[in-house]
């Protein structure tokens, strides 16, 4: 316990520091106390100061939630979509009669396609409806890396303590 006090007392931290052991020729904190840059990029075009990964860590998480349920409600309508569009009598194994029904099939086949978990009840017949499933399992592969990559960088981030804690 000695020990962590001493670590402690040596480890006091100045209140208005940047990276440097002088702030003050600096100019002011590179970090702010939330622990976000205190940066502003200027003179490069607008689109090229957004970070659209940066963005995605700050938001809040209800936001970020929604964002990717949203987002894969999304690219399964367009992939059913597609489907609907190729002809749904190019998936084998669909029981549905009516035009609703076809398309929700259609949707359902594409959530399971994306995820690709496969139940195996409907399956892509003829060419073109096979590659578009591919690509649909290949899309869904890359959106669950990166939204896995978002999640672990959100959870991972570290985090500034408030001054009580010091």
């Amino acid at each position: 316990m000695a020990i962590l006090r001493r670590i402690n007392s040596k480890a006091k931290s100045d209140e208005n520091t940047g990276f440097g052991t002088n702030s003050s020729m600096y100019g002011d904190r590179l970090v702010n106390r939330d622990g976000r840059a205190n940066v502003r990029k200027a003179g490069i075009p607008y689109f090229n100061r957004l970070s659209w990964y940066h963005t995605m860590l700050e938001m809040p998480r209800w936001k970020f939630l929604s964002l990717i349920f949203i987002s894969f409600l999304f690219v399964n309508l367009v992939f059913a979509l597609i489907y609907s569009a190729i002809g749904v009598e190019h998936l084998g194994g669909m029981e549905a009669t009516t035009p609703g029904e076809k398309f929700i099939e259609a949707y359902f086949f594409s959530a399971q396609t994306f995820t690709t978990v496969g139940y195996g009840r409907i399956n892509p017949t003829g060419y073109l409806m096979s590659f578009v499933a591919a690509f649909e399992a290949f899309s869904g592969l890359l959106f669950f890396a990166l939204a896995t990559g978002l999640f672990y960088a959100r959870f991972s981030r570290p985090q500034a303590f408030p001054a009580i804690y010091r």
